[in-house]
Parts: structure tokens; C-alpha cells; sequence
């Protein structure tokens, strides 16, 4: 399995949604990120597949860490995210607080899935567009 997540934007419920290229938002600015965690290994772009990737569904019970990533090692911001809906396993959300040191530009999530003694990670690249508070990425 190739463990990422596809960002949906819009949420109001398990089948209110869109799907984003990425999460945008100001920097300093409250907001909550969902995505839909995937298997990008299914279903791809080069067999038809828009957007790619298929729906992975954890074990009951699992756990997941997020990570911001950032090349600088303290603008890095670790959470743990939630499943929003109990009927569907594969949407999870993370917070993101006003205090976060979250960079201006481009940033990916690392994703760290703990089912039982299994662990999995992966990445969603380019998943998160933060803008300065002073303008501009």
C-alpha cells in the first residue's frame, strides 16, 4: 500500500464534500484540515482515474500523526488527527491553531497510520498552501 490522503474542502457531512487540490489558508488563521486518507498506489492517473487514488478504510481503533512538514525542523507541527464521521473510517480532520509556526508556501503532511502492531506511513506532497499574513506565499 502507498498510504496518502486526498484534501477535501467544504465538509458539512460523511457525503458533504469536495475534493481540493489543497488546503489553503492565511497563516495565524484557525482552521480545521479534513482529507481522505488513500491508497495511491490505486487507481491512477495513467488508468483513467481523476483523482486518483482509492479510498483506504483503517482498522477499527486505528490512530493517526500528522505532521506539517518543513525543512526547518521548528516550523514542523505535529498532531494527532480525528475521524470526524463514524460511518466512514477513511475521513480524518486535524486542527490548526492561530500559535502554529506553520511557514508561508507549500507544505506536505506526513502521515504516520498505527493499526494495532502495524505501522504505515506516507505523504500527501504539496497537500497544504499556507499565505503570509503579510501577503504572498
Amino acid at each position: 500500500m502507498l498510504l496518502s490522503a486526498r484534501i477535501l474542502s467544504d465538509v458539512g457531512g460523511v457525503n458533504i464534500f469536495e475534493v481540493a487540490d489543497k488546503a489553503q489558508f492565511t497563516q495565524g488563521d484557525e482552521t480545521v484540515v479534513y482529507f481522505q486518507l488513500i491508497d495511491a498506489g490505486l487507481d491512477t492517473p495513467a488508468k483513467g482515474f481523476s483523482p486518483s487514488g482509492r479510498r483506504f478504510m483503517p482498522a477499527v481503533g486505528a490512530t493517526l500523526s500528522v505532521i506539517f512538514d518543513n525543512i526547518n525542523d521548528a516550523k514542523k507541527v505535529t498532531r494527532a488527527a480525528t475521524q470526524p464521521f463514524a460511518q466512514d473510517g477513511s475521513i480524518w480532520s486535524v486542527p490548526v491553531f492561530s500559535t502554529d509556526a506553520i511557514a508561508p508556501g507549500t507544505t506536505s503532511l506526513s502521515l504516520t497510520l498505527t493499526e494495532g502492531p502495524k505501522i504505515t506511513k506516507g505523504i500527501a506532497l504539496g497537500a497544504i498552501g499556507v499565505v503570509s499574513i503579510t501577503g504572498g506565499c
